[in-house]
């Protein structure tokens, strides 16, 4: 099995853990409150591999520029998240929310040069499908 798919389905994994707690979370606690709580462990969590994995601290003020707005997007889609499971089904949310790979694979052909198979593409049509049919 490649790094890649190791690493994709730990991922996974994880985030369902995460989806999971915060419905959790988000039954005693207001939504961006929960957030906050998250994000200071997750914080912890990244400090914690980096100073741990022996690679030099990389000094890109470019990237680290479009690292630093990518947290917007990703803080302002968490609240957005939690304030759906706040609200209602947690299969829904996280369907829904989910699609963001959608918007990634378009982006990644359109603006890095990357390419989808035809296989690739009809599994996309599927989960577009799947969201359709979980969010009824």
């Amino acid at each position: 099995m490649s790094k890649t798919i190791t690493f994709a389905v730990g991922a996974m994994l994880l985030y369902t853990g995460w989806a999971f707690l915060a419905k959790v979370a988000t039954g005693g606690l207001p939504a961006e409150q929960a957030v906050v709580y998250t994000y200071t462990a997750g914080i912890g969590v990244a400090v914690t591999y980096v100073l741990f994995s022996g690679d030099a601290i990389v000094a890109a003020p470019g990237s680290i520029g479009v690292a630093l707005v990518a947290g917007l997007f990703l803080g302002g889609g968490t609240i957005a998240y939690y304030l759906a499971l706040g609200s209602g089904s947690a299969a829904i949310a996280t369907s829904i929310s989910g699609m963001y790979i959608l918007g990634t694979a378009i982006l990644a052909v359109v603006f890095l040069d990357e390419s989808l198979t035809m296989v690739e593409i009809t599994g996309l049509g599927f989960a577009v499908v799947a969201v359709i049919l979980l969010s009824r």
